[in-house]
């Protein structure tokens, strides 16, 4: 009889990264005997503007691939089974097949608490309690398959940021993440754009819905720099953004984010029809004047008394 070895038995820095890439863009499928795990590589567009604002056109599915194969032996070895590479519409899918229930199958769906896809997925326990180099990892692989860095996302006064995206029906795993890169690696984030009626664009009558998007972790480059990205293509966009905010004095010191202690000046957002949307989890349903607030409903607990609690600086929330 098999034995399935306990979750901190099986975890090293191969599969913590892995972990990171199924965690963001992944799911499990059960077809009779054949299992399969698919993680998706998505892009929105060929172009790329670099930071200088010139515009260049890049074959991101070849890059992808090319960075996938950078990692494969990496992968293959680990799950001993073939892998394949497949494009569909706007993304690279990376494909395991197991023709027989392994055990690295029956570890990685254990690791996940035997849900499914990234849409319920929520971190290991067992990460948190991961020496640095092994969450470092699994940070790499969220980044590469869940972060795009280009110049598009930067503050009011030009500092360039990068953004991690969650899934719309997802709203559990970005706050652990969160507490993931703070608590744990002293890694500041700056804020989460939740996809709320009251955070993001409210609904529209020719649009719908258009605030049920994606979730957006953003953090400055500058404070991303401990953990970067495994692809090549985009490790080499993400030096460009923290280079040009050194270069334009942008790479100031931040702030941890502490939902705690922050504050809102002037009168607050204003009512939007869908703020009770049925879609949206009940903890949530509501109306709210920052996204800390929503942070706060889903158990944000940044800034309790521990060892860091001397990161947290209050400061206003515009």
């Amino acid at each position: 009889m098999s034995v399935i070895l306990k979750a901190d038995d099986y975890l090293d820095n191969d599969v913590a990264y892995l972990l990171g890439m199924i965690l963001m863009r992944g799911t499990f499928h059960v077809e009779r005997d054949i299992r399969r795990l698919i993680i998706q590589f998505p892009y929105k567009s060929l172009e790329v503007k670099g930071i200088t604002g010139k515009k260049q056109e890049i074959d991101k599915e070849t890059f992808i691939r090319l960075s996938l194969d950078a990692t494969r032996n990496r992968i293959q070895e680990l799950l001993e089974v073939d892998l394949q590479t497949t494009k569909h519409n706007r993304e690279v899918q990376l494909v395991a097949v197991f023709t027989r229930n392994t055990m690295s199958w029956r570890n990685l769906r254990t690791l996940l608490n035997n849900k499914n896809s990234y849409l319920e997925f929520e971190i290991p326990h067992v990460i948190f309690e991961a020496p640095e180099d092994i969450q470092k990892d699994f940070l790499r692989g969220i980044a590469d398959t869940a972060s795009n860095p280009n110049k598009a996302d930067l503050d009011q006064l030009g500092a360039q940021r990068i953004v991690i995206e969650f899934q719309h029906g997802n709203w559990v795993l970005p706050i652990q993440l969160c507490r993931l890169l703070q608590e744990n690696l002293g890694i500041k984030v700056s804020h989460i754009l939740w996809g709320h009626p009251n955070i993001r664009s409210p609904w529209d009558e020719s649009k719908g819905k258009s605030w049920a998007k994606e979730h957006r972790m953003r953090i400055f480059a500058g404070d991303f720099a401990p953990i970067g990205y495994n692809f090549s293509y985009k490790q080499k966009m993400f030096e460009e953004l923290v280079t040009w905010n050194e270069k334009k004095g942008l790479a100031v010191t931040t702030k941890f984010c502490n939902p705690k202690i922050k504050k809102i000046r002037g009168g607050g957002k204003p009512k939007q029809k869908d703020e009770k949307d049925k879609s949206l989890p009940v903890a949530v349903r509501g109306h709210f004047d920052g996204y800390y607030q929503i942070c706060q409903k889903l158990g944000c607990e940044q800034g309790c008394p521990s060892s860091q609690i001397e990161m947290f600086d209050e400061h206003d929330e515009y």
